[in-house]
Formats: structure tokens, sequence, C-alpha cells
């Protein structure tokens, strides 16, 4: 009878051990064809990068001179692109991404999405992510903006104070 309860129990976590495999680096390969990862990475920098230019509000710039900046910005955002477009880049931010699900999902999880992205539902919501990414990046940069702006107005003099304190002890640095 005891020996029973060691098999079952050896048994289970047997089991369990078996469900939690990693994922597997040909597994991963295959839900990014599924998902086409590549394109999905430039459709997110590009509506990064739209959503920066777009949120440049400038306004401590004459209104004569904001085309001139909003042209200054769209090349440095060009240059960006082109940056993040490079095969290199593009090669390591898979390998970084493939690694991410790796060490995140099991393989029984990679599975999973693998079917669902290869399915009607999920390839239509895939097609519609470059639509939702720029419907909602540049409103939620404008919402972190603002809160950040927000909190450093009324924390920025105190942190860099107690900064100073834990550094210099005292209130200003010299």
């Amino acid at each position: 009878m005891k020996i029973r309860w060691i098999c079952a129990a050896v048994l289970c976590a047997a089991a369990s051990l078996a469900q939690a495999a990693p994922a597997g680096k040909a597994s991963v390969e295959k839900l990014f064809e599924v998902q086409n990862f590549d394109k999905m990475m430039g459709d997110a920098a590009k509506a990064a990068a739209t959503a920066v230019s777009a949120q440049q509000s400038m306004p401590g710039v004459p209104a004569g001179k904001r085309q001139k900046v909003q042209n200054i910005i769209n090349r440095y955002m060009g240059d960006y692109m082109r940056e993040v477009n490079d095969p290199s880049t593009r090669a390591e931010i898979r390998r970084v991404a493939v690694e991410g699900v790796q060490k995140v999902y099991t393989q029984e999880e990679v599975d999973a999405m693998i079917a669902f992205y290869g399915s009607p539902t999920g390839r239509s919501i895939m097609a519609k992510m470059p639509q939702y990414m720029e419907a909602t990046m540049s409103p939620m940069i404008s919402v972190m903006q603002s809160k950040i702006q927000a909190f450093q107005q009324k924390n920025g003099g105190k942190i860099q104070r107690e900064i100073n304190q834990a550094v210099c002890g005292k209130n200003i640095c010299n």
C-alpha cells in the first residue's frame, strides 16, 4: 500500500514537470511565424515613432517655427526607423524576444498560442494590431507625459533634496 502511494506521488510529480516543459526554440519560431512577428515589430516601431512625432506640443516654440521643428523631429524619427529596421537590430530584437518567450511560457502555452494565432480569429486579431497600436499609442503617451509632468511638479524638489541629503548630507550639493 505504501509503495502505491509513493508511485502515485512520483507519477503526479513527473506529470506536472512534463506539463511545465520550457518552450523549444523551434516552437517559438513557429509562434512568431503565425503571429507575423517581423511585421508586428515593424508596425510597433512605426506606431511609436509616429506617436512621438505627434506628441511634440512645442509650447515654447513660436507658431511660425513649429513646422521647422517638426521637420527636424521627423528627420530624427526617420533615422530611428532606419536603425530599428536594420537587419542586425531586427535579429537582436528577435533573439531577445525568443529568449523572453522561452523564459516566460511553457511548451504547452506556446502550442496554445500557435493554435490560437493560427486560427481565423487569431489571424484577424493580429491583422488589426497595427490599427490598435495606432489608435492607442499617442493617447497613452499623452496620459503618461501628463502624469510624469504632474509628478515632477509635485515631487521633483522633494526628491532632489532627499537625494542631496543622502549624497552630500545637505539640501544642496556643490
